[in-house]
């Protein structure tokens, strides 16, 4: 008997209607008995760099054989590819192919990739929808690929992994005694900034915990913090109200305000237009 795989659902749809009902629905229309949980569905609208970030963000913590459904999907309709690629962990994220694979991309976890063949994989009847593709197509493919009614050779031709669509995001640079990176996501909750500064980058500047920072965050090249603030273990390290910087459960640089909101505070948004430079302060 086939162990039954997860099947994790990912979207900008919020819960306030029936579009994520509806694909959770379609999935146990498939098999009623398969595993179904969520990511998130508080994706902003639209932003395909958040999906990408929070899949990076879940994947590897998943079992072997997981199937992601992750629809934001602005180009609903249009001709931008529908697909299946293969992560290491035999794992599987099903999406159009417009940037939300970037990360994983990035960070050598897309093994191969497919596109999906909807004379084969689509919901029954469904063929004058245009609109709603997360049910017709990701749903129903995701559901057919986790419980085991098709396997990955069934879902369409291979692409070359070549061809995906990638966001443009620049690597960490190092210069002189300085790391720049970019602030990738919030800690949504409490408004905390997570960077893509690695702890292995900041071997480059060698902080260690009691040191004083140097940080400025710009958006587009416009400068919108410039503070010195102490590089912390954890945030009980300050007070209340008290600006920090530390390593995340990402093992990346954060930035953050001891029970406060730093997005908020400042007005910083994330993604690859907002940037972050570091340095360790050198008292005099």
């Amino acid at each position: 008997m086939q162990m039954m795989r997860k099947l994790v659902f990912q979207s900008d749809f919020g819960l306030g209607d029936g579009a994520v009902s509806a694909m959770k629905g379609i999935a146990y229309g498939v098999d009623g008995n398969i595993i179904i949980s969520d990511v998130t569905h508080d994706i902003s609208p639209f932003n395909i760099w958040e999906a990408s970030y929070r899949l990076f963000q879940v994947v590897d913590f998943w079992p072997e054989g997981t199937v992601f459904v992750s629809v934001v999907d602005p180009g609903v309709g249009s001709d931008r590819k529908s697909v299946v690629v293969r992560l290491t962990g035999n794992r599987y994220v099903v999406t159009p192919d417009n940037g939300t694979l970037t990360h994983l991309f990035l960070s050598d976890r897309v093994l191969e990739m497919r596109l999906i063949n909807e004379s084969v994989n689509r919901l029954q009847g469904s063929d004058g929808s245009h609109t709603f593709h997360g049910r017709d197509v990701y749903a129903y493919t995701g559901a057919r690929l986790a419980s085991g009614v098709i396997g990955y050779e069934d879902v369409g031709e291979r692409l070359e992994l070549s061809s995906l669509i990638q966001i443009d995001k620049d690597k960490v640079q190092i210069e002189g005694s300085a790391l720049t990176g970019t602030v990738e996501i919030l800690d949504v909750r409490f408004g905390h900034l997570w960077t893509d500064i690695t702890d292995s980058d900041l071997e480059a500047i060698k902080p260690v915990y009691g040191d004083m920072l140097n940080v400025v965050i710009l958006h587009l090249g416009v400068e919108l913090y410039h503070g010195t603030i102490p590089f912390c273990k954890s945030f009980n390290d300050v007070n209340p109200g008290d600006e920090l910087a530390y390593v995340n459960s990402m093992m990346n640089l954060a930035v953050g305000i001891h029970q406060g909101s730093f997005a908020k505070s400042y007005g910083i948004k994330t993604g690859p237009e907002n940037k972050i430079r570091i340095s360790v302060n050198q008292a005099v």
